[in-house]
């Protein structure tokens, strides 16, 4: 989350995805989610909380990939990414833009969470 927008990552096949990657030797799932989020989208993020995981397929191999909730707290590599392989959204668009189901299921068990945390920060009430 960036502001009041979601980053995504683009795949070398132009699919909209949410940063993931493989847990380096010694890494927590936590170390990993950061190290990829900046690696992928070239910003520095933080994490917020857990959301649950969802299934990955590769290579015929189905996975079950954790996902995170992260706030950027700096962007020192982003204009290397902005528009090539990564793009902040906004919230309302997320779904329609995601490319695979199994992100958009995930992304619809956390996006009134992610609205509630964006009207808070703005001091928002319900």
């Amino acid at each position: 989350m960036w502001r009041d927008r979601i980053v995504l990552r683009r795949t070398l096949n132009g699919e909209w995805v949410f940063p993931k990657g493989w847990i380096d030797p010694g890494e927590t799932p936590e170390q990993a989610a950061t190290r990829e989020v900046r690696e992928e989208t070239g910003v520095r993020a933080e994490i917020m909380r857990d959301v649950g995981t969802a299934p990955y397929e590769i290579d015929g191999e189905t996975r079950d990939v954790a996902y995170y909730l992260m706030r950027v707290t700096d962007s020192p590599q982003w204009a290397e990414h902005a528009g090539i392989d990564a793009a902040a959204f906004p919230v309302a668009e997320v779904g329609g833009i995601l490319s695979f189901e199994n992100n958009r299921e995930l992304w619809s068990r956390v996006a009134a969470d992610v609205q509630q945390v964006i009207r808070n920060r703005r001091g928002w009430s319900r």
